[in-house]
């Protein structure tokens, strides 16, 4: 599953071992962390998002809070937004999933196709919202026609799966190359995908390896755990010399 933004609790490292026939093998592994509350700060006195996110960043969340919550509090779809974010990010002793979804929707029924991609994909994870793929769809849809690329990588995923719509393959890899045209490592594995198991694409392993390896090298090593099981499905469908002059062109 692609979960995107609001992914798991935990961080994920990677790691290559080589099997006896040569072939390298990619695994995962994860720890999780356990924060507690910080203490809550007064809001200051110009309650500003850029520095929100930068205490985010700087890792005093309470701060952040203090400047997200009375920006949101006075409507600013874009604040809602923000701190419906930041309320579902992990690790940072204030989390409440519920709550982000809720600030997330009220900045959706703003208009803000950014929070409305990001309801969408916690109503397809049943992150603070029960989960309901009709709703993710109708989220996702809007969202990726508006432009966003992060709802068009995972419209595609609902499409390549069925979820929330009948299953169309041509739909999902349409969704997933315009994902994938900006970057996004999920897209680019789905490309992946579509040429390794000749879905929508015509088979070819040699396209299938460039795009996983081009996944791999623009993602985090929380995404790069995402995408072992196909790596490691390609890997072993070809010789590793090929795997290799793929990742090399990828690389360039």
């Amino acid at each position: 599953m692609i979960r995107g933004l609001f992914a798991g609790t935990a961080l994920v490292l990677i790691a290559g071992s080589a099997m006896a026939d040569g072939t390298l093998t990619i695994t995962a592994t994860s720890t999780t962390c356990q924060v507690t509350a910080p203490a809550p700060v007064a809001a200051p006195a110009t309650p500003n998002g850029e520095a929100g996110q930068a205490a985010i960043k700087n890792k005093n969340y309470a701060l952040a809070a203090a400047n997200f919550k009375p920006l949101a509090d006075a409507g600013d779809a874009e604040a809602q937004r923000m701190y419906g974010n930041f309320l579902m990010m992990k690790c940072t002793g204030l989390e409440d999933d519920a709550a982000g979804a809720s600030w997330l929707q009220k900045a959706a029924d703003s208009g803000d196709a950014i929070a409305a991609a990001q309801l969408g994909l916690a109503y397809m994870n049943g992150q603070g919202v029960a989960q309901d793929d009709n709703k993710a769809f109708a989220l996702l849809n809007k969202a990726a026609q508006a432009g966003q690329a992060p709802a068009m990588v995972n419209l595609g995923y609902l499409y390549l799966s069925g979820r929330g719509v009948p299953k169309d393959l041509y739909q999902g890899m349409v969704w997933s190359a315009k994902g994938g045209e900006q970057g996004l490592p999920a897209a680019l594995s789905n490309i992946a995908q579509g040429y390794f198991k000749g879905q929508a694409l015509p088979q070819d392993n040699d396209k299938a390896a460039f795009f996983i390896q081009l996944a791999m090298m623009r993602s985090t090593p929380e995404q790069r755990a995402r995408f072992v099981a196909t790596s490691n499905n390609i890997i072993r469908a070809m010789s590793p010399e090929d795997f290799k002059r793929a990742g090399a062109k990828a690389q360039r």
